[in-house]
């Protein structure tokens, strides 16, 4: 399916128990790659991908809203009123369910018909988005290599609901790194997609090269956090005086 593929070994380094996932939205069906079929919300499909074959599902595959935030069909009341928000408790009336679908990130309708997931080390395609599960110290790096050579900060963004499309679509169509945290959002919980307290990182194509290339470059350990508080504090300040000295010759 690439003209190309990059390298993407260095994601090797981390050792990740669960293996990144690369997410790639087409209009033709992708070839080489079998179709999923019902039975999987949009959300666990990532999860689903770590393990198995590469697959693709398409508008006939979805079971929540993901055709609509997909441009694959127009919007059903049901959810965009905020019916079932209030129904179900989440929000206190349809209306604060209803504002979040004037903001929720979607594709332009008939953009795409087809998603395809590929594990890393199975990838035929290079991913629109790449979606990391990492505990602690692996989001640490990540989330730092993101800023490494530019200095730009990273942020989260969602909502109780609809983690999928902020999973998938928000940094493809912003451009910018988002993760979340395992056991933040109502339908992954429900699904017991993952185990909670972990970090979901999605890092779209335009961020890749960039972010990749920073690992190479970067030292992974961070300074003055092997001791214990008292060491450490010790250390920056002897340092902190290194510096000053230095700057005032």
């Amino acid at each position: 399916m690439a003209k190309k593929l990059r390298d993407y070994s260095i994601f090797n380094r981390f050792n990740f128990e669960r293996k990144p996932v690369g997410v790639k939205f087409l209009i033709t069906e992708p070839e080489g790659i079998k179709r999923r079929g019902k039975g999987l919300n949009m959300c666990e499909m990532f999860k689903e991908a770590q393990t198995s074959e590469p697959f693709y599902v398409g508008e006939e595959d979805f079971d929540c809203i993901e055709p609509m935030i997909l441009g694959m069909q127009d919007p059903e009341p049901m959810f965009v009123s905020g019916y079932v928000g209030e129904k179900e408790n989440i929000y206190s009336e349809a209306r604060a369910n209803r504002k979040i679908y004037q903001y929720l990130p979607k594709l332009i309708k008939g953009s795409v018909r087809y998603v395809a997931f590929a594990s890393i080390d199975r990838l035929t395609f290079n991913p629109d988005v790449l979606i990391i599960t990492a505990n602690l110290n692996q989001a640490r790096t990540i989330l730092r290599a993101s800023g490494y050579s530019s200095g730009e900060s990273w942020s989260s963004q969602g909502t109780p609901v609809a983690a999928c499309t902020w999973l998938y679509l928000y940094p493809v169509l912003s451009g910018k790194l988002n993760f979340t945290i395992t056991g933040l959002s109502f339908g992954m919980h429900s699904l017991k997609v993952l185990p909670e307290g972990l970090f979901l990182i999605s890092i779209p194509w335009q961020l890749l090269p960039e972010i990749m290339q920073n690992l190479q470059d970067m030292d992974w350990s961070l300074p003055e956090t092997g001791g214990t508080r008292d060491e450490n504090r010790e250390e920056v300040q002897q340092k902190f005086k290194q510096f000053r000295k230095e700057l005032s010759k």
